[in-house]
C-alpha cells in the first residue's frame, strides 16, 4: 500500500514499512527501511523511487536499511540492468547505503554496490550521521570499503 503525505510517500506490507522523503533543504531523497524486507518489496520501492526521481531529478540518494532483515540480492540483477540504466537518465550520481546489522543485508549491499559503482557514486556506511556526512559535501567520491556494522 503507497501513502502520498506532502514530499513523504509510505508503503506498507505485513512484516515492512518504506518511507521515501524528498529532503528539499538537501535536494536528495531519503529512503528507510524497517522490518524484514524482501527482493520483491525492493524492486516495488525501487519503482516508485524511479517515478518520483523523474520529476524532481535529485542527484542524491540517501538509502537507510540500518533497520532492515532480509535476503533481497535477487533484486540486484534487475537494479543494474533495468532500473539503473533509467535512474542514470534522471540525473542521480551519488548514492549513500547505510548497512544494517544483518549478514545478508550486508552482503546485498556490497553486491549492489561492485553492481552500480561504474554508472555512479556508491558509498556503504554503518551509521547514518557518516552518510548524511558524505552525500552533503561538495562532490562525494567514491569510497571501496568493506564494512562489518
Amino acid at each position: 500500500m503507497l501513502c502520498y503525505m506532502a514530499e513523504l510517500w509510505t508503503v506498507k506490507s505485513a512484516h515492512s514499512c518504506i518511507s521515501l522523503e524528498y529532503v528539499k533543504e538537501q535536494d536528495w531523497f531519503y529512503l528507510k527501511w524497517s522490518g524484514h524486507i524482501n527482493s520483491d518489496e525492493v524492486v516495488a520501492v525501487a519503482q516508485t523511487y524511479l517515478e518520483l526521481q523523474q520529476e524532481k531529478r535529485c542527484p542524491k540518494l540517501l538509502n537507510d536499511k540500518s533497520e532492515v532483515t532480509g535476503e533481497w540480492e535477487e533484486a540486484n540483477y534487475w537494479l543494474q540492468f533495468e532500473w539503473m540504466p533509467q535512474v542514470e537518465q534522471t540525473g542521480l550520481q551519488y548514492l549513500a547505503l547505510v548497512l544494517s546489522h544483518d549478514m545478508h543485508d550486508q552482503t546485498s549491499s556490497q553486491e549492489l554496490q561492485r553492481r552500480l559503482s561504474s554508472v555512479c557514486s556508491v558509498a556503504l556506511f554503518c551509521d547514518l550521521a557518516a552518510a548524511t556526512q558524505w552525500l552533503s559535501g561538495p562532490k562525494p567520491t567514491d569510497i571501496r570499503q568493506t564494512l562489518t556494522c
